[in-house]
Order: C-alpha cells, then structure tokens, then sequence
C-alpha cells in the first residue's frame, strides 16, 4: 500500500473555486486548523461550508464562503452580522439532523425522515410522509467535494483514532467527502493502532497532512 502522507503543495492544488467544503470539530474541539491554514492560503473563494458550528468562523470572515449549512452559528457579532447582512446564505439545521444528513451522504443514502421540524418553518416546501401514521420530513444527505478532519493518531494509510469531544463529527464528515484530507496530532506505524481501537478505517481517508511542526491536541 502507498502511504497517503502528502505535503503542503500538494494539498493545495486541490483546492477551487464553488467547492463544497465539509469541516469536522465543534467549539473549537477537533478542528483542523491547518488545513484552514492551507485553505486560506489557496485563494479559493466562492464556497460552501458544511460544519456543525461556527467553529471555523474566520474562514467566513475572510469572505471564502457564499453559503453555509450549519447547525449553530455562536454569538460572534460579526458572525451574526454577516447572515444578517445578506452577505452569506444560511441555511440552518438541527445538530443531530445534520450529522444524520451527513452520515447519510457517506454510506450512500439519498436522505433521511425526521420528525424534527414538524409543524415549523423548517417543514415549508418540503416532503412530508406518514410513517406509522406519523408524519416524517424528508431532510436530504449530504456530502461535500472535499472533507477537512483533524484525528488524534493515523498510520500511513489513514486509519484513524480522535480524542474526546474531537470525535463529534469527525468521524462522519471524514465519509462524506468525494476527497477526505486529514490533519493527525501523532502518526505511528502500520499496526501500531488495534483494529478494535480504529475509528474510522484507511479506506475513507485519501490525504494526510505531513506533521511539520508539533502542535497541542485540544479533545
């Protein structure tokens, strides 16, 4: 097997322009903040953004994004300014319907019934079933063209482990990207993780990050 350690560069290039955009973490847990780095540095613009919080805020302070799906957008003044403004299309989402909708798009289902959002706002224009002579709404799934995970440990294939609170999202949003670029806090050999302890295996994971400085794993 080839090892998916990738530098900087090469990372890079696979940023574009109108990019569906997945990032794991939540309140700042389990972000991948440098891949936001190389995000920012890449110059892509005119993106959407799929992440269950405002951890990645300044990421839409620097303007990257025209649209965000988002379970809860902080009480960052500026956040809450720029959805007021118009300058962002918000499109809000109840937390554990979003990372249904995104566990969804990563095995391969076309969506999910929900009876949250039943006689609201949320339920307008959307398709409403009885099940069990319940009402359901249909919530699409989700995925994005690249996924940006922050792991606690990887081997060389992508086989993953996360810390704590980190494996909020992570481990969903590293299956629902057509590209998943993972940034790991420790990298050890082929074998070292126990099959019982991995996460979420090689076979979802396409790029890691080279570690080319040491940094603090917040869980």
């Amino acid at each position: 097997m080839k090892s998916k350690k990738c530098g900087r560069e090469e990372i890079l290039s696979k940023f574009h322009d109108g990019q569906t955009i997945m990032t794991g973490g939540f309140a700042y847990h389990g972000c991948p903040s440098r891949l936001f780095d190389l995000l920012i540095e890449s110059g892509a613009r005119h993106l959407t953004l799929v992440a269950l919080d405002a951890s990645p805020a300044r990421l839409l302070h620097l303007g990257l994004f025209d649209k965000i799906i988002i379970a809860h957008a902080g009480s960052n003044p500026k956040n809450l300014e720029l959805m007021a403004s118009g300058k962002i299309e918000v499109e809000f989402c109840p937390m554990g319907t979003l990372a249904e909708r995104i566990r969804a798009g990563g095995v391969g289902l076309g969506g999910i019934y929900v009876k949250t959002g039943i006689g609201t706002l949320a339920q307008k224009d959307q398709e409403i079933k009885m099940i069990n002579g319940e009402p359901y709404m249909f919530e699409t799934a989700l995925t994005a063209d690249i996924s940006l995970v922050r792991a606690a440990t990887t081997d060389n294939y992508g086989n993953l482990t996360f810390n704590g609170t980190a494996r909020n999202s992570n481990p969903v949003i590293a299956m629902a990207g057509d590209l998943t670029i993972v940034q790991a806090d420790r990298f050890v050999e082929f074998g070292e993780i126990s099959p019982s302890n991995i996460t979420t295996p090689g076979i979802f994971v396409d790029m890691i990050l080279k570690n080319e400085r040491k940094e603090a794993f917040i869980s």
